[in-house]
């Protein structure tokens, strides 16, 4: 299980993700699973806090306790799914938007990378942001 960022939905800790993100993606390598990473970025409009709350409540419905959360950014979440890639990713992605989908208030933005043998934590992180496509809107 993946420790998540303490304090959520508290301060964002980038570098304390990337070092997150960056050991699981290790871990993932050396026992030959696949990973894939999810960012999510909220529109708040002001109210940050109270959105990334029910943000949070919502992803915390449909990962599993082995998944790691994280507040990446002050209206942004990064999600590891563990032991998922491409496809297999796919069932729980689709669980998320639809749960997501649920409360009109969110408007967002989703993005997924699985990690390719050898890549870093930053490119990873790069790669999720690239593919961030709005998925709702208020």
């Amino acid at each position: 299980m993946l420790p998540p960022t303490p304090g959520l939905p508290g301060p964002a800790d980038p570098p304390a993700v990337i070092r997150s993100v960056g050991d699981a993606v290790e871990g993932a390598r050396r026992a030959r699973r696949p990973v894939t990473l999810v960012m999510i970025e909220v529109d708040a409009q002001g109210e940050a806090d109270a959105a990334m709350a029910r943000l949070l409540g919502q992803v915390r419905r449909v990962v599993r306790r082995t998944d790691g959360v994280w507040r990446f950014g002050e209206q942004s979440i990064a999600i590891m799914l563990m032991d998922a890639d491409g496809p297999s990713a796919e069932p729980a992605l689709a669980r998320m938007r639809l749960r997501l989908r649920e409360d009109r208030h969110l408007t967002l933005r989703m993005g997924r990378a699985a990690a390719a043998p050898g890549i870093d934590a930053e490119s990873l992180l790069d790669l999720a942001r690239a593919d961030m496509r709005e998925v709702m809107h208020a």
